[in-house]
């Protein structure tokens, strides 16, 4: 369903979140029903009426991204996540690659050139941004369009309230269009801060109840994607199959005592130096992954592994035939944060941070005085949240992207146990794409 796209005054620049649980058109939480300043339309703010017919439409219709497509995105998030564990690896990781690759998606909208290729070959695997516009919208599309759980996706951009920044009629047209974006308008003052967090808290049901603590004086935009999910289990767990004061033995060598959901599942599936299930969520749509690593390997090295290998996950998960697993998932719930301007420049995406060099042409055009606005990316703020218990499981994530201004199978029965680091995702079982990938080293 398209959102309203509304302009709202005194919220900051471009923040890109993935996700979102509040009705089209609703104001952030905290804001008034009438700014001070009035509400802009997107025809004003853009210099005329946004054609919708570019865009996403009937896109669901066209059915699941193509293998190549899918294969793409699914390095891509495993590199990401490779990349992340580098420096964050001993830690209880949580990303969502889908929330981080439509954050950028928006923003590669507004990028030409070498700025533009660079972001192509990190954050989409190598697909272009035509083909990525349509990537992501068949995924929100198919997310959105979810039976027996809930997803909820949003997209805004904020626009800082100054006289020479004129949003880009084609660009903002793109990102509505295919992203379905809200387009609001504000003074990037203190008030922002507290505009942009309420949104965030709306769309994620309060599960990240806010991406930022304060705004760049030079921050022109943000654009900001919130992801967030709720899901049951396709089979419930019985008082019988929880097993309390069980042990779980941390990466840092210490034990912890976690409560253990068993069941026996029927998908079984073995990918580099490690093996994993399938369990569904209701509808049989959606599913937790759970991937235990070789004795002697650590989520860190069975990820970095994976990612030089270039094995697909989402084949894996897609192809994953029918074999009998005794499985022990343990409870768990955690937040995790991380800014990954610094992660996306070791890929090999430096042209667009470069406060000289970034060219983001396509986002403002010139105005009434030729002045034009060329901004660069300042910061990629990302937030998730999960929490996994008998009941079910709930996540969201949120990405902010700130923008400033220079102007097989074995017949006997198997059995995974994670009482040790192991590595989750929570997947689309049609494409086996992973919307969320992390992993558990430490319990508390």
């Amino acid at each position: 369903m398209k959102k309203k796209v509304l302009q709202l005054i005194g919220i900051f620049s471009a923040v890109v979140m993935l996700g979102g649980c509040t009705n089209p058109g609703t104001l952030p939480a905290g804001t008034t029903t009438e700014p001070a300043s009035g509400i802009t339309t997107q025809a004003e703010i853009s210099g005329g009426a946004v054609n919708l017919s570019e865009g996403s439409g009937n896109l669901a219709e066209l059915g699941n991204p193509t293998e190549e497509e899918l294969g793409a995105l699914s390095n891509a998030s495993t590199k990401i996540m490779a990349e992340t564990m580098k420096t964050r690896g001993e830690e209880n990781v949580l990303i969502s690659p889908t929330s981080i690759m439509m954050a950028f998606g928006m923003a590669e909208n507004g990028a030409n050139g070498e700025t533009l290729t660079q972001m192509e070959q990190a954050a989409n695997g190598g697909l272009s941004v035509e083909e990525m516009n349509i990537v992501m919208s068949k995924i929100s599309a198919k997310l959105e369009n979810a039976n027996d759980v809930e997803w909820n996706v949003a997209n805004s951009i904020w626009v800082k309230d100054r006289e020479d920044l004129v949003p880009n009629k084609d660009f903002l047209n793109k990102v509505v269009s295919y992203y379905h974006s809200e387009v609001w308008k504000a003074p990037f003052d203190d008030s922002t801060v507290g505009d942009i967090n309420g949104w965030v808290s709306n769309n994620t049901k309060g599960m990240i109840p806010g991406v930022i603590d304060d705004i760049s004086p030079n921050a022109v935009m943000f654009l900001i994607n919130a992801l967030c999910f709720e899901g049951e289990w396709a089979h419930e767990y019985a008082e019988d199959d929880i097993f309390e004061g069980r042990e779980f033995s941390n990466l840092s060598g210490s034990t912890s005592q976690v409560n253990m959901m068993c069941s026996t599942e029927n998908k079984y599936f073995e990918l580099g130096k490690g093996a994993g299930f399938i369990k569904n969520y209701k509808g049989n749509e959606f599913s937790f992954v759970g991937i235990l690593p070789d004795e002697g390997v650590t989520p860190k090295e069975y990820i970095a592994d994976l990612s030089a290998s270039g094995e697909d996950l989402s084949e894996v998960i897609r192809n994953c035939g029918h074999e009998e697993v005794s499985v022990q998932i343990p409870e768990f719930t955690y937040d995790y944060d991380d800014e990954l301007s610094g992660l996306f420049e070791s890929m090999g995406m430096t042209l667009p941070f470069d406060e000289v060099r970034a060219d983001f042409g396509g986002m403002f055009s010139p105005d009434d005085q030729g002045r034009q606005c060329m901004p660069n990316i300042s910061r990629i703020i990302h937030k998730t949240h999960i929490e996994v218990d008998r009941k079910g499981t709930r996540a969201a994530a949120v990405t902010a992207m700130e923008m400033e201004d220079n102007c097989i199978a074995i017949e006997e029965t198997k059995e995974l146990i994670l009482n040790r680091p192991f590595v989750y995702a929570i997947v689309d079982n049609e494409t086996g794409l992973p919307v969320f990938l992390g992993c558990v080293n430490n319990m508390p």
